[in-house]
């Protein structure tokens, strides 16, 4: 837990950019790390919508992202499938294969995606030599755990408008950073299993929202593309 900042003016204001660099320090270094592993591990190809490891398999291993999206997805009773999480670039999944334990979820590609596989053994590896580069990796489990919390408070309750609209913010936020005035939309059948909610009542919030110049086509991405008048967005994400 941060202790408050105390001390004068100066003090105060110089503190933040000192927590900035460290943050930008720690980030620099995932992503080194990541190319370092991406250029001595072989990089596995996955066409949209084919899956790559599917619920209760072997946890043997876990994997990292080079390219594309990968959604985890949990199959109800019923036979309806629900979208519990999306990762992106140099982000980890299938993180149950620290534990030993079976794929908790089936992992699949969101458009054309390419991941390294990275064995038990190496892991343990990276535990025994790298114990630095380990607790990173443990790091972004743990930030997994908070998106998982972040989903069952956004994209469970409230009106289906407000929680299209945080959907939208995190899909911009996931893809682009923070602060983003553009998102590349899942089909509306993801969102709608991301939300828990039906395809109509998703596809009609979309419509009233560009019809609103909420949302504003945009040309040149693999997905639809959008510019967001983020202002207005977050409005009804609030509600």
């Amino acid at each position: 837990m941060l202790k408050p900042i105390t001390g004068t003016g100066q003090d105060r204001s110089i503190a933040p950019y000192h927590f900035a660099r460290a943050a930008l320090k720690e980030r620099t270094e995932e992503v080194s790390e990541v190319d370092e592993l991406f250029r001595t591990s072989k990089v596995k190809h996955f066409p949209s919508k084919e899956v790559i490891y599917c619920e209760n398999d072997c946890g043997n291993g876990v994997y990292l992202i080079h390219s594309g999206m990968v959604k985890l997805v949990s199959y109800l009773s019923n036979g309806r499938a629900r979208i519990v999480r999306l990762h992106s670039d140099t982000h980890w999944f299938g993180l149950e294969g620290l534990v030993d334990q079976a794929y908790e979820h089936t992992a699949i590609a969101v458009g054309s995606t390419s991941v390294v596989f990275v064995p038990m053994s190496s892991i343990h590896l990276l535990e025994r030599e790298h114990p630095q580069r380990y607790c990173r990796l443990l790091k972004q489990g743990y930030r997994q755990l908070a998106q998982a919390d972040k989903w069952i408070a956004d994209f469970s309750t409230g009106r289906i408008q407000s929680r299209v609209a945080r959907l939208i913010s995190f899909l911009s936020e996931l893809e682009y950073g923070d602060a983003s005035d553009k998102v590349d939309l899942l089909t509306v059948h993801e969102m709608a299993d991301m939300l828990g909610a039906t395809p109509e009542s998703v596809s009609r919030v979309l419509a009233s929202f560009k019809r609103n110049d909420i949302l504003y086509t945009q040309g040149g991405a693999v997905r639809e593309s959008y510019g967001i008048d983020a202002q207005r967005l977050h409005f009804f994400a609030q509600q």
